[in-house]
């Protein structure tokens, strides 16, 4: 099973861009996709289908969303989450019965606020991620035979060496994976950017998995794969994962 996450920059789907990105979303052929800062009409293809968040909690154009989950097999159910705008949740049943909870987000980049809190010393990022914390530990009590899937921008990297956001948010962030055991499989030693360019950028785009995932992680990858083919496509590289199931 392929898994992957992209920040579409919030393209739009009649321009060049998007044409673009439509390219290697069908390249790339992945069975689950969290697209984020996107628009209902960029698709990964015909045969997919999905939930996307509510509108966005900023001025946008018609159709843009912070967060939409694509699947191709199986059945797709809306979940509730805490933050309507900025992520969205969904139940998948696949058709051998097993299910997956699916998440994906946006959580606040450095200098953006969230609802009431500034972003000042972290503020916006520790309240948004309580908020989707809480979210994760409650999906996992409703559906604890499920595989949890986190997935999106968390504007947060998590390598020992400093990328982008903040040590403060990277250790809230690292907390709240492992208490609610999630796996992120795109830091570290696995983590897709900073390989693919040497050490020059980090990612900040993730996918976090439940330790209780029935499969085993094979690998993960990036696109595209230079820095400077970003120009004209996306200011965030997309990353993927590849899953024995």
């Amino acid at each position: 099973m392929k898994i992957a996450t992209w920040n579409l920059e919030r393209a739009l789907p009649e321009s060049g861009r998007a044409e673009r990105q439509r390219q290697w979303l069908s390249r790339i052929d992945a069975d689950i996709w969290i697209l984020t800062e996107t628009h209902l009409g960029i698709t990964p293809g015909a045969d997919y289908y999905s939930v996307a968040s509510s509108l966005p909690d900023r001025p946008g154009a018609d159709g843009e969303r912070w967060v939409q989950i694509w699947v191709k097999t199986g059945v797709l159910t809306p979940l509730e989450t805490s933050d309507e705008a900025r992520t969205a949740a969904a139940l998948l049943t696949l058709p051998d019965s097993q299910q997956w909870v699916l998440y994906g987000t946006v959580l606040p980049w450095l200098g953006s606020g969230w609802r009431a809190h500034p972003a000042s010393k972290g503020q916006a990022f520790a309240a948004a991620l309580a908020a989707q914390q809480a979210d994760w530990q409650k999906l996992r009590t409703i559906y604890p035979e499920a595989a949890l899937l986190v997935a999106g921008d968390f504007n947060q990297d998590l390598d020992n060496l400093h990328y982008y956001g903040s040590r403060q948010n990277k250790q809230a962030l690292r907390q709240a994976l492992a208490d609610v055991g999630l796996d992120c499989l795109t830091a570290g030693e696995n983590d897709p950017v900073h390989q693919l360019i040497c050490g020059q950028h980090s990612n900040i785009d993730h996918i976090c998995l439940s330790q209780n995932l029935p499969g085993q992680f094979r690998s993960s990858f990036a696109w595209p794969p230079r820095l400077e083919d970003l120009r004209g496509l996306s200011d965030h590289f997309g990353v993927g994962v590849d899953i024995h199931v």
